[in-house]
């Protein structure tokens, strides 16, 4: 028969066993046996312990893990035994256990508001060494004016005697006051119970009766809230076979802020980002409230967002890469002795392996006199043998050292997770908006099975450490990334940008629109030094701009992050110009009915236009210049109308000058009479050749309009 697991979720529910057998009270909580610590800020436990007969067990946690644990606990009994309930200490928000009170103690003004709230209560007090008994009526503030401002100076309480009296006293002179009452008393009791208790009261116990018969054991999981793991990286550079595959030693950082030891535990550190919230499922509900799930979702990211985001690589350049190193493995293996743990670069027969503790750099050495001529890359790839195995959980992944760890409570540990060749190669970096200067940087390409997470990363050959870099997002197995680590000092590059719009080389007319179009090539232009004593790869990082398209080079290595990433190598001691055109069509549309004569005549210069174009435009060029000329002799008769107009105007000005009958003044009176009917025949005349004008410009601006709207370009 197989074994049944018993899950069971009862909240607040005291359940004896039902065959009446004693409880063994299991006096010690049981151990933390496996911890998987996740990018999204929880982590999970198993406890996991012996146990006899029907026993209970008890375990203690700090009040705000209570929200995680009761949404995720499990309990259960490997061995044919039972879990009948799981209760835990559960109390009322201090709210609700305070709202059947009938007196508050405020935070400010305790006294005088205390004493506000007990109106109608017996009090006895004692005042300037008197006693006064009686009920209250009520407070009265002590006012006085000072620089026409009423300030309170005082309270006094007011008091009914049992023989009637009214008496007041200074109620900041009351020395001690007593409440008869003792429903009063009680409550004033509770109040002050209530208010320590709620702030004492910051762990929470869970009990689980467990029924079953003999010796067997238990396993008890949750999850609970736990800072993110971290990852760091070390990359070991070969200084005489540059081109030999690196070694990536990779560990996981785990903190331990448990009130627990870590005592031989198995420790899982999975990379990703599930999706985690925090619902509060310990504080009492009442229905009167609303039940609001409260989200918490924390991410990790390294803003490092200039860098060239990882990439898919080729798959050919990957799988021939993974099956060299696969091949280089296996002849490793099959040389290597068979201890679990690999000895150092260059130890002696006979000597210790190195102990995983080494792994922070110290190269264990059974003479400790003798100095260790080997560099700090040799000892670096020999200190350390990753023994931990990954796997893949959904779309997660998983990196689970095979030994027991152990971590006290408030301390941290690095665990070794990755030690493996991996398929790489250095270049010239140089992207503009990450670093002016061009910069050392590795491509890091994922041509393990391992997913690696995000961290730092350091870079060391031979005995050098060559700088630090980041590894800025998670790298799936088939993606590489670029790891810039420094500044290169060997490289000058000089950047240079222009633009330039080539004639049109394409025009067209339509619904009297015309549209010409043209060419626009930007060309970004770096002037490239080498300076340096060995030849480099250069990765260079151009933006692409918007809406161009590349024409030379024809092809760029890849493009990623709106960017093209050309690849070129230098030469020691060589300069070299290297340049990139990028080239997109500008259009302007143009409406000829809005136009002058002078565009027109320049448009008609285009050496695109179609020969129909070409006469269309000529014939409305002749039209438009008619329309200038008639225009023109508006304005002319318009402003010799203007003076004939001024002209009759003065003559009549002269004519009612003229008062008397004298032969001088009728002289002058017949002169300027003729003068003005000249003057009025000649005004006729201007005005009859502006009106047709006039008329002709309406006709050969409707003649316009009509030979715009009908043309059609072939």
């Amino acid at each position: 028969m197989k074994k049944m697991f018993a899950v069971l979720f009862l909240m607040a529910l005291w359940v004896s066993t039902a065959t009446g057998d004693t409880i063994d009270r299991f006096s010690d909580t049981l151990p933390v046996t496996k911890v998987v610590l996740y990018k999204h800020g929880l982590g999970y436990f198993e406890r996991e312990g012996k146990i006899q007969g029907n026993a209970t067990i008890s375990l203690s946690f700090p009040e705000d893990q209570m929200k995680d644990i009761l949404t995720s606990l499990y309990a259960v009994d490997l061995d044919r035994g039972r879990i009948s309930s799981i209760r835990y200490e559960t109390r009322d928000p201090l709210s609700k256990q305070l709202q059947d009170i009938l007196i508050k103690v405020p935070e400010d003004a305790a006294l005088s508001q205390f004493m506000v709230q007990l109106k109608g209560a017996s009090v006895s007090v004692k005042a300037s060494g008197e006693t006064v008994s009686g009920r209250v009526l009520g407070i009265e503030p002590v006012t006085e004016i000072i620089n026409n401002a009423s300030m309170t100076k005082g309270y006094r309480l007011v008091l009914l005697t049992g023989s009637g009296t009214i008496k007041s006293v200074d109620l900041y002179s009351i020395s001690e006051f007593t409440l008869p009452d003792e429903k009063l008393q009680a409550d004033l009791k509770r109040l002050l119970d209530v208010s320590i208790e709620a702030k004492r009261n910051d762990r929470k116990k869970l009990i689980f009766s467990a029924v079953g018969e003999g010796a067997r054991k238990v396993r008890i999981g949750y999850l609970i809230g736990m800072p993110v793991w971290k990852c760091t990286y070390r990359i070991l550079l070969d200084e005489k076979k540059k081109e030999s595959p690196p070694l990536i030693q990779g560990w996981a950082l785990a903190e331990n802020n448990t009130d627990d030891d870590w005592k031989d535990v198995k420790i899982s550190f999975v990379a990703g980002n599930p999706i985690s919230y925090v619902m509060d499922l310990y504080s009492p509900y009442y229905i009167r409230r609303n039940l609001v799930p409260i989200p918490g979702l924390q991410g990790l990211g390294v803003d490092w967002s200039k860098v060239s985001p990882p990439d898919i690589a080729s798959d050919t350049a990957v799988s021939r890469d993974r099956y060299a190193l696969m091949e280089s493995r296996k002849e490793k293996r099959a040389a290597a002795p068979s201890a679990s743990v690999a000895k150092p670069v260059g130890a002696k027969a006979g000597s210790k392996p190195a102990h995983v503790g080494a792994s922070l750099g110290e190269a264990p050495n059974e003479d400790r006199d003798v100095e260790d001529s080997r560099s700090i890359g040799d000892i670096l790839a020999g200190s350390l043998n990753a023994d931990t195995t990954a796997e893949r959980l959904g779309n997660l992944f998983s990196y689970e050292p095979r030994e027991k760890l152990s971590i006290p409570k408030g301390q941290a540990a690095m665990v070794s997770i990755l030690s493996e060749q991996i398929a790489g190669k250095r270049i010239i970096y140089y992207k503009a908006n990450f670093s002016p200067r061009p910069v050392n940087a590795f491509v890091l390409q994922n041509s393990t099975d391992l997913t690696l997470e995000a961290g730092p990363v350091s870079f060391f050959e031979g005995s050098a450490s060559l700088g630090e870099g980041i590894l800025t997002n998670t790298l799936a197995p088939g993606s590489q990334a670029i790891i810039p680590y420094a500044l290169d000092v060997s490289f000058d590059i000089v950047p240079q940008e222009k633009s330039r719009r080539d004639p049109v080389f394409r025009a067209k007319l339509v619904d009297g629109i015309l549209t010409l179009t043209s060419a626009e090539t930007l060309t970004n232009s770096w002037k490239i030094i080498n300076r340096g004593k060995d030849t480099s790869t250069l990765w260079l990082f151009q933006p692409k701009g918007s809406g161009y398209k590349l024409s030379k080079p024809e092809k760029p290595l890849k493009e990623v992050d709106r960017h093209y990433c050309f690849e070129t190598v230098i030469k020691p001691g060589e300069t070299v110009d290297f340049v990139v055109e990028e080239n997109r069509d500008v259009s302007e549309t143009v409406q000829l009915a809005k136009c002058s004569e002078e565009q027109i005549r320049f448009y008609l210069t285009q050496p695109s236009l179609s020969k129909g174009a070409r006469a269309f435009l000529k014939d409305l060029g002749d039209l438009m210049a008619k329309k200038v000329s008639l225009q023109k002799e508006m304005t002319e008769l318009n402003q010799q109308s203007k003076r004939l107009s001024d002209e009759q105007s003065r003559i009549r000005s002269n004519l009612q000058a003229l008062s008397s009958n004298q032969p001088k003044e009728q002289e002058l009176r017949s002169k300027w009479v003729a003068g003005l009917a000249t003057n009025e025949n000649q005004l006729s005349d201007c005005r009859a050749k502006l009106d047709e004008a006039g008329t002709q410009v309406l006709r050969l601006e409707e003649a316009l309009s009509k030979k715009v709207r009908d043309y059609r370009d072939e």
